[in-house]
């Protein structure tokens, strides 16, 4: 967008996380040296820039939270600024998908070119006056003002069904191909499906498969359940569980940072002590556990993962802490703590030792 605003004249600059001397960038766009700053996810909240006039929402949005973030930005008034003019670039997502706008959150169905997005009583032939250039009104247009969010904000995508089944997306996907399951509603992005559940289908198919609910009453029983089946691909499972049950605290929570320190911990004293660390797939050796970004990036894709995907453990990158459901935690006793810790010890010394390891 920069490019092509600064080829038609008009001086424009981008702004992102690799940009250089960004500071200098802002006080040029704020002196208007720079007419527009195009940007992405950069100053959505908490950057204040009262004189700002026009937004051009180049990229379209399904959530309201964000779009409200990002036309904060010129809602400031000032001596000078009465309105802000925003401009939506809304795409054809589809017939079913509408990208949030303003049309959307002030609830004005009628589309008047330069119109006040506030003002629903417009007429053909009537004038307006937008920064003393005059428009005639030639026609209004009605508009779908329900969002995505509207329509279908308590419907499962395909892996909320796979986390409210218990089940890997891969098993949904197969329900769907081989006609078990058939999705409310499918709509495409491309060359890919998107598929949603409505509540209604989500129990209807919950009993035609005979799926168990899972809920809070039944969380300690499921957590149980899923370490017995004991499926170890790779041995991230054991230490990781361990590492959590060391550092967490009386509320269920363990900082990151030191569940990452004794996850490490496990695999460089096997390097140490000049054993196995692990099957040929894994990717962790002497130097990969140094670089403590990659590991932890790692550790919460797999096997956090696992764990999160049953909704027994939850993680804060605010707040810097992957925790224990509260409902599973207020049900764990100090038996239970030693029974996990046990059978993951006992897990791990089988694990190396059919590898033929210590």
């Amino acid at each position: 967008m920069a490019r092509l605003l600064n080829k038609a004249g008009i001086v424009a600059s981008s702004y992102t996380g690799q940009t250089k001397n960004p500071t200098s960038i802002m006080e040029d766009f704020k002196n208007k040296k720079i007419r527009f700053l195009c940007t992405c996810n950069m100053i959505s909240e908490g950057w204040d820039y009262p004189e700002l006039g026009i937004l051009v929402m180049a990229r379209p949005t399904l959530s309201k939270v964000l779009y409200l973030q990002q036309i904060g930005r010129g809602l400031r008034k000032t001596d000078i600024k009465k309105n802000v003019i925003v401009i939506d670039v809304v795409d054809e997502y589809g017939a079913m998908i509408k990208a949030c706008n303003m049309h959307t959150i002030f609830a004005n169905p009628y589309y008047v070119p330069f119109g006040d997005i506030t003002k629903m009583d417009y007429t053909p032939g009537e004038m307006l006056v937008v920064d003393g250039i005059e428009e005639r009104i030639e026609r209004i247009t009605e508009v779908d003002i329900n969002t995505f969010e509207d329509k279908y904000g308590d419907y499962l995508s395909q892996e909320q069904l796979a986390r409210e089944y218990f089940v890997n997306t891969g098993t949904v996907t197969s329900w769907i191909k081989k006609g078990k399951i058939k999705p409310s509603v499918e709509y495409k992005f491309g060359s890919k499906s998107l598929y949603l559940f409505s509540p209604d289908d989500v129990e209807k198919y919950r009993n035609e498969l005979g799926i168990k609910e899972h809920n809070n009453n039944t969380i300690k029983q499921d957590f149980f359940e899923f370490l017995e089946e004991r499926d170890y691909s790779l041995s991230y499972k054991m230490p990781f569980l361990l590492a959590f049950i060391k550092n967490v605290n009386t509320i269920g929570d363990a900082k990151i940072d030191d569940v990452l320190n004794d996850y490490i911990a496990f695999y460089k004293d096997r390097i140490d002590r000049g054993l196995q660390v692990d099957r040929s797939t894994c990717p962790y050796n002497e130097t990969t556990l140094q670089d403590r970004k990659a590991i932890c990036k790692n550790m919460l894709t797999n096997p956090f993962e696992k764990f999160e995907r049953k909704r027994f453990l939850y993680y804060s990158k605010d707040l810097s802490i992957i925790a224990m459901n509260h409902a599973l935690y207020s049900k764990m006793n100090a038996e239970d703590w030693d029974r996990v810790k046990s059978q993951m010890q006992e897990d791990l010394q089988h694990y190396y030792s059919d590898m033929g390891g210590i």
